[in-house]
């Protein structure tokens, strides 16, 4: 259901509903709500009520109802002692009451990091969106989208001191690129609290160089062949004449990153060898570039994959007899491994046979230093007949991201190349002008959207929009867009900084009447202050005054008086 047609029925459906009858959502992506801003809104709520109607769905076969957004506004009128809320009643499925709970949450301006990371994430899930309609959908770049959702690849421990703002986003950015393994040994040796080499506070520069040092280089991560590294000069198992524990570190970073590269291709292509029906992918969080930068030269299809994709179950390791102090503890442990590896097969055999019958993909997802095997449900056609893809539009799939491949190199080559090249002699065309307009575009306001053609309603510029205005500009288009660059800009003014000068210039030639309103406001309140502190001072030089007057004891007298004492 599209936004409009929602805003429709809710007009016609907002009724008062008790608020005994009415249940949270699991929907919500919101799992944190500050208690002192929950008190604020229910203050307000008992002078005024609440000013906008929550959104709910019956709840099938109660009296029930489910909340689709508002959760706050329930919160704080329950908090305010309130026996009824203003609510808008919608028919709507699960998966469009989840697509709405998560699209009005993201839109409010207190969701954390970890809350709109999770949003993004079930949007994905839900096979309505990508990277690109996200980032237009909420006004985003397709980086930031991205950024967040790497956060959903934090540990739980990790994840709450982001949520608590105990850790800051750009450090979260840099931790979050490590797999699990290295989380759990960063939070316990350096972010637990109380611990001792504390990186709490630390820029993100500093811990991304933290981790580069003192996990990535540990050859017990690596599952290539490691028989050389145990004699090689630059593991740190050989410098000193005591070993450390386990493999030892690898001092040189090159052979290092070589060996895994290696290691990871010659699985990749191990795997495609004995599976044809695996697609390659790449992991978007924790994978390894060079690795496919490699494969794909080899010619082979490294895909993007999004959202959420199930791996294969991890086969039991079979117990040893070493490990045991008694047989009788064997047997038993025996027992449950071959209870486990009937689980295992079962397993595997019911993930194939989904894959020979269509039902699901199969991939193999490149990560920093293995591949696993995982799958998602199969793609779909877009007629009605709801068959899975066939060889033939599996090829032109493969030949659709060859051609997207060829174009991201050029541009990554161009952007790097472009800053060698010699532009301080050519004019400024009318071309370049245009491109400027874009970019300016990205802070024009919504309310000077129907001057430049844009209907009021669309919440964000799309790339194509923007293309579409800068062909066209017109004297005064130029003129808006241009000032509402400057506001934005504006919004750094402080005090007497340079930027608050050009805003007070701004404002005299734009509002020059509302500027003097404001202006003769603070000044008055400037001048009541300003007299009482002349009057403080004057009283303060006048009783210096009286003091300079006084006659000053003589040198005699001071002698004369210290001998009495």
């Amino acid at each position: 259901m599209e936004t409009k047609d929602i805003q429709t029925v809710a007009e016609k459906n907002i009724v008062s509903l008790a608020l005994a009858d009415i249940r949270p959502s699991g929907f919500n992506p919101r799992k944190h709500f500050d208690e002192e801003s929950l008190a604020e809104l229910a203050d307000s709520i008992r002078q005024q009520g609440v000013l906008q109607p929550i959104g709910v769905r019956p709840i099938v076969d109660t009296n029930l109802f489910e909340i689709v957004f508002g959760e706050r506004r329930y919160r704080a009128s329950v908090m305010a002692g309130m026996d009824e809320i203003q609510a808008v009643v919608l028919d709507i499925t699960d998966e469009a009451a989840e697509e709405m709970a998560v699209t009005e949450n993201l839109q409010r301006k207190d969701v954390t990091p970890i809350e709109e990371a999770r949003a993004y994430q079930k949007l994905l899930e839900s096979g309505r969106y990508d990277v690109q309609s996200l980032a237009v959908q909420f006004g985003k770049s397709e980086d930031y989208i991205r950024t967040r959702l790497k956060f959903t690849t934090l540990i739980p421990e990790i994840a709450e001191l982001l949520e608590t703002d105990e850790l800051s986003v750009s450090v979260a950015s840099e931790i979050c690129r490590y797999g699990e393994d290295i989380q759990h040994e960063v939070y316990d040796r350096h972010l637990k609290e109380g611990v001792f080499g504390s990186w709490r506070g630390l820029k993100a520069s500093e811990v991304a160089r933290n981790i580069e040092r003192d996990f990535t280089t540990n050859l017990h991560r690596y599952l290539f062949d490691k028989t050389l590294c145990a004699t090689c000069p630059f593991n740190t198992n050989n410098m000193s004449l005591f070993h450390e524990e386990g493999c030892g570190n690898c001092a040189k970073r090159s052979c290092l990153e070589e060996k895994n590269v290696s290691f990871l291709v010659g699985k990749a292509v191990q795997v495609m060898e004995q599976q044809p029906n695996v697609i390659l992918c790449r992991d978007a969080f924790n994978g390894n570039d060079k690795a496919v930068e490699r494969l794909v030269g080899m010619g082979y299809l490294v895909e993007n994959l999004q959202g959420y994709c199930p791996t294969y179950p991890n086969r039991p390791e079979e117990p040893q007899t070493d490990e045991y102090d008694t047989q009788e503890e064997y047997e038993q442990a025996c027992r449950d491994y071959g209870q486990d590896m009937a689980a295992y097969n079962e397993r595997c055999e019911e993930i194939n046979r989904k894959a020979d019958a269509g039902e699901i993909m199969l991939y193999a997802r490149i990560e920093r230093s293995d591949i696993t095997l995982c799958y998602k449900k199969a793609e779909r056609n877009d007629g009605m007949d709801g068959q899975p893809i066939s060889p033939i539009e599996k090829l032109e799939k493969q030949d659709k991201r060859n051609k997207e491949i060829a174009l991201e190199k050029t541009v990554e080559d161009t952007k790097k190349r472009i800053l060698e090249a010699d532009i301080t002699e050519t004019k400024f065309g009318a071309d370049e002008d245009k491109m400027i307009y874009f970019f300016l575009l990205a802070d024009l306001r919504k309310e000077h959207y129907q001057t430049l053609g844009i209907d009021a309603e669309v919440p964000y510029l799309t790339d194509e929009e923007k293309m579409g205005i800068v062909a066209n500009l017109t004297a005064k288009a130029k003129a808006v867009i241009r000032r509402d660059f400057l506001i934005a800009k504006f919004k750094e003014a402080r005090g007497g900084n340079a930027v608050a000068s050009l805003l007070l210039d701004f404002a005299r030639k734009h509002m020059p009447e509302t500027l003097a309103d404001i202006k003769s406001g603070y000044d008055e309140v400037y001048e009541k202050r300003h007299q009482r502190i002349e009057e403080k001072k004057a009283a303060l030089l006048a009783k210096e005054a009286e003091q300079a007057e006084e006659p000053q004891p003589s040198e005699e007298q001071q002698q004369s008086e210290e001998t009495a004492a």
